[in-house]
């Protein structure tokens, strides 16, 4: 969490603003049996051939607002914390979800809020956290189910889910990362949910249209 310290110049009082870690654990985030990750499977992944990260889409920040793509990430993160993803987060998970928000802030456009509070408090290759390949999974489902609890917009959703899918595998731990990974192109998955029914309000107003 942001702290201040004050310090005394020519006489004055001044508080500069710095960021402290909740505590060592944020610089792991995650930690995963991933011993035996590899064996019996493909080649490790190397880092040159993970798949290629484009910049999210400008309409992203310009629609949603930094508010609306912060709101995402909180119930996001919401979900993920009744997972076992975060089972052993303790009181580092609030210093995790905010550095995971920044991250997300920062890569669509937003203030550099993750380059000025995090660049010493990396999980990893500068990003907000690690996974295996069962928590990458676990990631993106409950991505997928925090976009109706947003409300995130429908037409912006590809958008989002074509950045995040690729991003998934950067956030693998190097140990976890293979040849024979599954990808998870949107329409597939959107194939596999059905979609929330309307609310009240939505319906009434799409019966008028």
């Amino acid at each position: 969490m942001p702290m201040h310290s004050t310090t005394r110049s020519t006489g004055h009082s001044q508080a500069r603003a710095r960021w402290v870690p909740c505590n060592r654990a944020c610089y792991f985030t995650l930690h995963w049996p991933l011993a035996d990750a590899a064996s019996g499977r493909d080649a490790l992944l190397p880092p040159a051939c993970l798949p290629q990260l484009l910049q999210p889409a400008h309409r992203l920040l310009a629609l949603c607002n930094e508010e609306g793509l912060r709101r995402l990430m909180q119930l996001h993160m919401e979900r993920l914390r009744r997972t076992s993803l975060f089972a052993r987060a303790g009181r580092c998970f609030d210093c995790v979800s905010q550095r995971v928000a920044d991250f997300v802030v920062e890569a669509c456009g937003g203030p550099l809020c993750y380059s000025e509070r995090h660049s010493r408090l990396q999980a990893g290759a500068g990003l907000p956290l690690l996974l295996d390949e069962e928590g990458r999974e676990i990631w993106l489902v409950q991505l997928w189910h925090a976009f109706d609890d947003a409300g995130f917009p429908p037409a912006l959703r590809a958008d989002f889910w074509n950045w995040a899918e690729p991003l998934s595998v950067h956030l693998l731990a190097p140990q976890a990362r293979h040849a024979g990974l599954t990808r998870y192109d949107y329409d597939t998955v959107r194939s596999w949910f059905p979609a929330r029914p309307a609310s009240g309000r939505a319906a009434a107003e799409g019966a008028q249209a």
